[in-house]
């Protein structure tokens, strides 16, 4: 730098450029690497994530990776709600141990079932859980023929099976009941009973089409038909929906319905067949009555899982479903219209990516803890309505994918603002590693809210340093010599400022410029930057005295000081900035030290410095006053010290 012109000229620092204060802090808050404390995404780089996280999570539900835990959430909704009473009109005739120790294992002889049937000659309707496909002795099977005659309301079970015709082909099959047991039937109903994935009995199939011109009804509703006078023929399938009379089902494309369930085993009021039989149960018990009848042994494998029983909860007492108690629910759900509807796909796609949506803006600029209690908080609510939904509405919709969605979302973007943070940690350390020490910079990261990267006002002492003549020494030599010698100062130089942990704040050519006080705030900015000074003209001194040995010429350096309040923050575009101090005394700080050749001294401090320190402070540095002298772009003299005995050589 030519010793004519001093820093302060060549680089105005504040409003001479048309950049002041306000402007600095505007511009600076802009500056999205420069936000104080955490570091978060991006809006853009958020909304990407949330939407690979969506994308990850429906290509599973698609994969139909979250069905058994969809099925078990749906089971969770029967827990919660507890066992509840279906009503008195469906009641079981239970064939159970006590009527098997007595009349012996099924089958009974028909002429008992006859007994039974004659029994419930005021039954309203009754249901069959037992196939009557294969003959026995005539005369049983003319009794039980004639007493479902008699009783005029009788549904009888049939079954379907697969077997391979004489072509090779496998075909379905009805097994039927004799042809004398269906003469005096209402209707026929089969006893296929299917179970999800898991083999938990939750859907029910309707009605077969396979077999049939018409819908060919299971047990439970044709059981519910005839209790409510609507004929088979009034079946009719429409757009996802079983037409009964008036009645309106929700079946899925198998034609399976999601049906009621009242609790587990022994909801429905059970009677034994043999208290029936023995007169214990009163005529007025299954008066009216819709009556089923059917196996309830451990000896017969009739048994299935349903909401209420697939957690294994035996010991609460939620044993495992005998097949008539679920054609029970079967009939109930039709009697009541208690059938529940699953959602479809594309809806539950919706409140997917709703959820994730929201999950995103519930984490916006959240603390891990912070997100993670307001999502806790967020998964209550979604699983309160789906509950909500199914209670009220009998609607099922898909959660385990949403809660899933809710915690990857969380943990990938917790990740992604960690992993940000750490970035922008490192970022910040090896930008400040340029200009402070490296314990300033442990400080700095310790606790970075400390540093407002965006400008913030702060008191510091700044200095600026320029050798003499510099310009007309450097004209004749080569530049590698220039730049060795210039380098072995500056070398020197930053080290005494980073060691007093001062900031350096830019290079000058062959000046530089540095700041105390900031970012880390510092009492005795003053003092420290004085003493640097000193150091300074010491270390030029002993380089000096290398360089003579040499065969170079010395060099002289001047310092200039000057304290007051400055803008401290990050300076320039996204692309590159550069932390640095604005403000008329970073000015002064830089006309001071060209005083240094009006007053002959190399180390001059401004009385703005002075005036911060005590009287025995001044006179522990040593300080001495030399005048004052008119400096451009202030009105009032400005008064100047020096320190020690550091004359400039003319």
């Amino acid at each position: 730098m030519n010793q004519d012109q001093n820093p302060g000229e060549s680089k105005d620092m504040s409003k001479n450029e048309g950049l002041n204060d306000r402007g600095v802090v505007s511009a600076a808050r802009g500056v999205k690497a420069a936000r104080r404390g955490r570091e978060y995404l991006l809006p853009g780089q958020r909304w990407l994530l949330v939407l690979a996280t969506f994308l990850v999570i429906e290509l599973l539900v698609l994969g139909g990776v979250f069905e058994g835990a969809e099925l078990i959430l749906y089971d969770a909704w029967f827990h919660l709600s507890g066992v509840h009473s279906p009503g008195s009109q469906v009641v079981v005739l239970a064939m159970d141990d006590p009527s098997i120790q007595k009349l012996g294992p099924l089958p009974w002889p028909r002429s008992v079932m006859a007994e039974l049937l004659d029994k419930l000659d005021e039954a309203r309707v009754v249901g069959f859980d037992i196939m009557f496909d294969l003959p026995s002795k005539p005369q049983e099977d003319q009794a039980l023929a004639a007493a479902i005659a008699r009783q005029g309301r009788v549904v009888l079970a049939s079954r379907f099976y697969f077997e391979k015709a004489a072509n090779g082909k496998t075909v379905e099959v009805l097994a039927e009941p004799l042809p004398e047991f269906m003469k005096g039937t209402v209707d026929l109903g089969f006893i296929n009973m299917p179970t999800d994935i898991d083999n938990v009995v939750r859907h029910v199939t309707l009605v077969d089409v396979n077999m049939f011109r018409a819908p060919f009804p299971a047990l439970g509703l044709a059981v519910g038909l005839a209790a409510t006078d609507v004929p088979p023929g009034a079946l009719k399938l429409e757009h996802g929906r079983l037409l009964a009379g008036s009645r309106a089902i929700p079946v899925d494309r198998l034609n399976m319905a999601l049906t009621g369930f009242w609790g587990p085993q022994g909801t429905f009021k059970t009677y034994s067949c043999i208290d029936v039989l023995d007169g214990k149960v009163p005529a007025a018990a299954l008066s009216g009555k819709i009556v089923l009848i059917g196996p309830e042994s451990p000896v017969y494998d009739d048994y299935y899982n349903t909401p209420y029983t697939s957690s294994n909860l035996v010991l609460a007492g939620a044993l495992p479903t005998p097949g008539v108690e679920i054609h029970a629910s079967v009939v109930q759900s039709f009697l009541d219209g208690t059938w529940y509807r699953r959602l479809p796909a594309v809806p539950n796609l919706a409140i997917l990516f709703l959820v994730g949506l929201l999950t995103a803006l519930v984490l916006n600029r959240r603390s891990p803890w912070q997100g993670l209690l307001l999502l806790l908080g967020m998964a209550v609510v979604v699983s309160g309505s789906a509950f909500l939904l199914w209670n009220f509405d009998r609607l099922w919709i898909n959660l385990a994918a949403p809660l899933a969605l809710i915690i990857l979302d969380y943990g990938s973007i917790t990740a992604a603002d960690f992993l940000q943070s750490e970035l922008e940690r490192r970022r910040t350390r090896a930008m400040f590693s340029r200009y402070v020490s490296p314990a300033v910079v442990d400080e700095i990261m310790k606790d970075p809210t400390r540093v407002a990267l965006g400008g913030e006002r702060m008191m510091v002492t700044v200095m600026f340093t320029d050798i003499r003549g510099f310009t007309a020494y450097s004209e004749k030599k080569q530049p590698e010599v220039v730049v060795q010698r210039l380098n072995q100062y500056l070398t020197a130089t930053t080290k005494l400022i980073l060691e007093a942990e001062g900031t350096l704040d830019k290079y000058l050519g062959d000046g530089l410029m540095a700041v105390f006080g900031a970012p880390i705030p510092l009492k005795d900015h003053v003092q420290r930057a004085i003493r640097v000074a000193e150091d300074i003209e010491e270390a030029v001194r002993k380089l000096n005295e290398y360089w003579v040995a040499a065969g170079e010429i010395p060099l002289q350096v001047g310092v200039g000081i000057n304290s007051g309040p400055a803008l401290m923050g990050n300076v320039g575009s996204p692309e590159r900035m550069e932390y640095t101090a604005i403000g008329e005394d970073v000015n002064l700080a830089s006309r001071v030290e060209g005083l240094t050749k009006n007053f002959g001294t190399l180390v001059c401090i401004s009385e703005r410095s002075v005036q911060l320190l005590s009287e025995e402070e001044r006179q522990s540095l040593g300080l001495r006053y030399v005048g004052q002298a008119e400096v451009k772009g202030f009105t009032e003299p400005v008064g100047v010290y020096t320190v020690g005995d550091y004359r400039l050589d003319k």
